[in-house]
């Protein structure tokens, strides 16, 4: 009886936990309905923001806005922690760089798009920009996701980086 794994058997092996590093990371990663829900929960803020002229109206509206982006953070977290981790260390700086890159993208040009329709006087220019913020999270969101799953797949032990 020998103690010695064939080289084939070591390879399957090697094989099979790069298959289930990549899945877990697939599985801990947003879903496409999280990109839009969030969309639509800032559209449909901003058109009451830009509808309505009562405060109280417009409470009422942040408080389910905040209410709907909760429950999807909590939803997408919740499936996160029911289900494997991926180890820390495949966040690494550049995973981490990407995250700010892409935040920062999205308020910059939300900010940048609502102030200009704001100063130019368009009307519902809440709702243009928050529609224009919607639109890159809805295409740019998963998009992101893929990039964010590769860069996470090349920090793994071995990985091609």
């Amino acid at each position: 009886m020998s103690d010695q794994v064939r080289p084939d058997e070591a390879a399957r092996a090697l094989t099979e936990i790069d298959r289930r590093q990549a899945q877990i990371i697939r599985a801990a990663s947003l879903p496409r309905w999280f990109w839009a829900a969030i969309g639509f929960l800032l559209v449909a803020f901003a058109v009451i923001v830009d509808a309505t002229h009562g405060a109280l109206v417009q409470v009422v509206a942040a408080v389910v806005f905040m209410a709907g982006a909760l429950a999807a953070v909590g939803s997408v977290a919740y499936r996160s922690v029911r289900g494997a981790q991926p180890r820390t260390n495949l966040v690494g700086p550049r995973v981490m760089a990407a995250d700010l890159a892409f935040t920062a993208v999205i308020v910059g040009v939300s900010l940048a798009a609502s102030f200009t329709l704001t100063a130019s006087g368009v009307s519902y220019a809440a709702t243009i920009g928050a529609s224009t913020t919607a639109a890159i999270l809805v295409v740019g969101g998963p998009m992101y996701t893929r990039y964010r799953q590769g860069l996470m797949l090349a920090n793994r032990s071995g990985g091609r980086r």
